[in-house]
C-alpha cells in the first residue's frame, strides 16, 4: 500500500493507491501559508511545501514513516527542487520509499494509455508534452505560462468594467458552465457584443439576471492569446504545433504520437477546446491533420495524474521493484531518484 499525493499549484490532492478518487482535496493556499507551495509550477516556498504534506498526513489520519509515497510533479521540475522534495520527505516526514513521476505521464495513465501527446491545462501552468511507453520526452515540452487561475481573473476583471463583482468560486462555476472557446473568435464575439441575447446570463447573488456579452468567449481565449489575461508567452495551439512537429520530424518512436492528443486538468472542461485545437492545427498544417484531440470526462480531468499515480502505485510489485527505497537513498542520494523516477 501507497500514499498518492499531487500537489498543484492550485490544490494538493491525496490519497491511497487503489483508490479511484482522491480521499481529500485542499487548497494549497491553507491559513498558515501565506505563500502556496508552488506557484507556476516551478517556483517552490520549501517552508509551504512542508506545511502542506503536515496538512496532509493529518487528513488521512496517517502517521508520515508507515507508507510508501509516490508524488506526481510538474513537467518541468528543476532536478534540483525534486531531489530537495525527495530529501525532504526522506529525512523530515522519515517514509520508508519514494517514487515521483511528470503529472502528464500520470494523467496519460489514468486514459489507460502509455504513448501520445498530453495538454495539462492547470490551475498556474499549461503544458504540452510527448510520452511514449510512459517516458516523457523533456525536448517536447511547450510551456504556457497561463493557468485556470489567470482565466478566472480575465473574467472577474472583464465583468468588472461593468460594475459586477463575484467570488473567486463562482468564478470558476461560470467559466466551467457557460465558458467557450470560440471556433471562430472575432466572429462569435462580435455576435454577442452586436446582440446580446445570443449571449448566456447569470443570476447574481443580488438577484440581477446579467448577460455576459462577450466576456465568457474573451476570458477563454486567453488559452491562445495569453497576452489577453495579461500574461507573455505562446498560446496553447502554438506549443500543440511545436509538440507535433518535434514528432513528426523524428525518425524514432515519436513520430506516431502526434495522432493522439490528451487533455487533462480543470480548464480542459472549456466548451469548444477540442473544436477550436483541431482548427488551429489544420489551419498551421495547411491541411487536415490525421489527428485525435480528446479531453478526458469530469471528475477524472481534474484528478488524472492522481488516478494514474494510483493505478501505477497499484501494480503488482511496481513498490517493490521501482520505488526509492530508504536504504537505497542512504547509499546513493538524489542519484536514486534520478536514476529511477522517470
Amino acid at each position: 500500500m501507497a500514499l498518492v499525493a499531487d500537489m498543484g499549484s492550485g490544490n494538493m490532492r491525496i490519497g491511497l493507491c487503489g483508490d479511484a478518487l482522491p480521499a481529500h482535496v485542499f487548497s494549497t493556499t491553507i491559513e498558515d501559508n501565506a505563500i502556496p507551495p508552488i506557484v507556476r509550477g516551478n517556483n517552490i516556498n520549501w517552508d509551504s511545501v512542508e506545511k502542506t504534506w503536515e496538512l496532509a498526513y493529518s487528513k488521512l489520519g496517517v502517521e508520515s514513516p508507515v507508507y510508501p509515497t509516490l508524488l506526481a510533479d510538474c513537467p518541468t521540475i528543476r532536478e534540483r527542487d525534486r531531489a530537495a522534495m525527495a530529501e525532504m520527505m526522506f529525512e523530515k516526514f522519515g517514509i520508508p520509499a519514494y517514487f515521483v513521476s511528470s503529472q502528464s505521464v500520470l494523467s496519460l495513465f489514468s486514459a489507460g494509455r502509455t504513448s501520445g501527446l498530453v495538454m495539462d491545462l492547470g490551475y498556474g501552468v499549461s503544458h504540452v508534452m510527448a510520452i511514449h511507453e510512459g517516458f516523457a520526452f523533456p525536448h517536447t515540452i511547450g510551456r504556457i505560462e497561463l493557468g485556470g487561475n489567470d482565466i478566472n481573473r480575465s473574467f472577474r476583471m472583464l465583468l468588472s468594467e461593468r460594475s459586477i463583482d463575484i467570488s473567486e468560486s463562482m468564478t470558476e462555476e461560470w467559466k466551467l458552465q457557460h465558458g467557450k472557446l470560440a471556433y471562430d473568435f472575432a466572429q462569435e464575439s462580435m455576435r454577442c457584443r452586436l446582440d446580446p441575447t445570443k449571449a448566456p446570463s447569470m443570476k447574481l447573488p443580488d438577484g440581477r439576471e446579467v448577460s455576459l456579452q462577450s466576456d465568457h468567449l474573451r476570458a477563454c481565449e486567453s488559452l491562445m492569446q495569453p497576452a489577453l489575461a495579461g500574461c507573455r508567452g505562446m498560446g496553447l495551439a502554438d506549443a500543440l504545433w511545436d509538440a507535433i512537429e518535434i514528432c513528426d520530424n523524428d525518425n524514432g518512436p515519436l513520430q506516431s504520437l502526434s495522432q493522439f492528443v490528451l487533455g487533462v486538468g480543470g480548464s480542459s472542461l472549456i466548451s469548444g477546446l477540442e473544436m477550436r485545437l483541431k482548427r488551429e492545427i489544420d489551419s498551421r498544417a495547411g491541411r487536415s491533420r490525421d489527428i485525435y484531440i480528446t479531453c478526458l470526462q469530469a471528475p477524472e480531468r481534474h484528478h488524472a495524474a492522481y488516478i494514474g499515480g494510483s493505478l501505477l502505485a497499484g501494480l503488482p510489485q511496481f513498490i517493490d521493484n521501482n520505488f526509492v527505497h530508504k536504504a537505497e537513498y542512504t547509499e546513493e542520494g538524489e542519484r536514486a531518484i534520478h536514476k529511477r523516477c522517470c
